[in-house]
């Protein structure tokens, strides 16, 4: 059966059926002539691909076959910076591209109307401002903010370790001068991940561990919405 690109409309923000449908679409993706072509400059590419989904879904509200030039602006120019943080400043030099050739796939391969006008989009930005974008602390938040603090400290805030050393040290000095404590979920290393950050973990995003991690605590919360709705 072909793949109905218009078919996450059916889901709510946050619904397990999202990623199950953005993994199908990105397998298929990544197997396009487009994907392979960018997979041989950048093996990292459906990270890009992944965002435009998910947070245009879950952040913005639309999905891809209504999503226009106005939504793109405001995935990459405030989206993103204040909810993906990067390995290094220099990663957001392949989002553009990675971003081009996604959306080259889906005018070939799904003939849509919105296609044209965002790839002009796109292809009228330059680099350097979504480099300046991603890596703009004015632009980043509470999430992104704490974790650019502890990598600039010299922690590895990519693993469970690093990140529970830095918040423990945080905390300790935010106590010890009169603070509250730091306001994040601490503890449960997903959870921030579900909060809206996408921690680099590698090509492709996170690990298979990790994903089925966070795929058992999206049924939670999914559980959880419906049986508050049956309450109303």
């Amino acid at each position: 059966m072909p793949f109905d690109i218009k078919r996450l409309s059916d889901f709510e923000p946050g619904e397990e059926e999202i990623y199950e449908y953005q993994d199908e679409l990105l397998d298929l993706f990544v197997n396009s002539p487009e994907g392979k072509a960018r997979l041989q400059e950048d093996d990292g590419m459906t990270f890009w691909a992944r965002s435009i989904i998910e947070y245009g879904y879950n952040y913005v509200g639309v999905a891809l076959h209504k999503m226009d030039a106005n939504h793109m602006e405001e995935l990459l120019t405030e989206v993103f910076p204040r909810k993906i943080s990067l390995a290094a400043p220099e990663d957001a030099d392949e989002g553009l591209p990675a971003m081009i050739a996604f959306w080259e796939y889906l005018k070939r391969e799904y003939q849509l109307a919105n296609a044209d006008n965002i790839l002009r989009y796109l292809r009228a930005l330059k680099p350097k401002d979504f480099h300046a974008w991603m890596n703009d602390s004015s632009r980043f938040g509470m999430a992104k903010s704490f974790m650019m603090m502890g990598r600039g400290a010299g922690f590895d805030m990519s693993n469970k370790e690093g990140l529970d050393t830095f918040m423990t040290l945080y905390n300790t000095n935010l106590l010890s001068s009169g603070g509250g404590g730091l306001p994040l979920p601490g503890g449960d290393f997903p959870l921030l991940g579900e909060g809206g950050l996408i921690l680099p973990l590698g090509p492709t995003g996170k690990t298979k561990k990790e994903r089925d991690r966070a795929k058992h605590l999206r049924k939670i919360a999914r559980a959880s919405r419906k049986k508050n709705r049956n309450r109303k």
